[in-house]
């Protein structure tokens, strides 16, 4: 106990006293700068302490509060669009439970002719069975219109698109009629799939 008593009286003596002298030195004007620099610096080292403790950890929370809060909408929205596709599929395989064995994409195209009033001008309707794909089976019809306007067309590709059934149009060709040239001859191709 006498040895650290005596350590740090020799360190006081060392360091504490000449300070002590040289403030008692010190004519009055200086004790209050040093004074003022010495609450300036103690200021300094209190907004140092406040920012290292208490700002830069509430900034770190306030960001990965941000990031959790961007992480739960990217999440939400996710989920949502995978809500949507399910939604899609189980629209999909009723239409192809319904499609089963009871759809002919030609006897549509037929029916979506008669109902556009261009019947008439179908002039060719040619079938081709492509590969099977897996639990489906995909068949393509090129159909063929000669002398149409393109509202007409447009109305036709409209009724198409707009179908419940699950075909797509795959290729159209329109080329204007030298001899009439409003009217167009037109090349459809439609492909429809069905499960097996």
């Amino acid at each position: 106990m006498t040895d650290w008593k005596t350590a740090f009286g020799g360190f006081g003596n060392r360091h504490i006293l000449p300070l002590k002298l040289k403030w008692e030195q010190m004519s009055l004007r200086e004790r209050r700068l040093l004074s003022v620099l010495g609450g300036i610096l103690a200021l300094y080292l209190f907004q140092v302490s406040v920012e290292t403790f208490l700002v830069t950890p509430y900034q770190q929370y306030r960001e990965e509060e941000h990031s959790l809060k961007s992480d739960i909408f990217q999440a939400l929205a996710l989920s949502r669009e995978i809500r949507q596709s399910q939604e899609k599929i189980r629209e999909r395989s009723r239409t192809l439970a319904e499609d089963r064995g009871g759809f002919s994409l030609i006897s549509y195209l037929e029916q979506e002719a008669d109902r556009t009033h261009i019947r008439s001008a179908v002039t060719q309707m040619t079938p081709r069975a492509l590969p099977p794909d897996g639990n489906y089976h995909t068949t393509l019809v090129s159909i063929r219109i000669e002398k149409v306007d393109l509202p007409h067309i447009l109305v036709f590709l409209a009724r198409l698109e707009r179908s419940r059934h699950l075909i797509r149009i795959t290729r159209i060709t329109l080329e204007r009629r030298f001899d009439q040239h409003r009217l167009l001859d037109v090349r459809i191709d439609v492909q429809s799939i069905q499960s097996s």
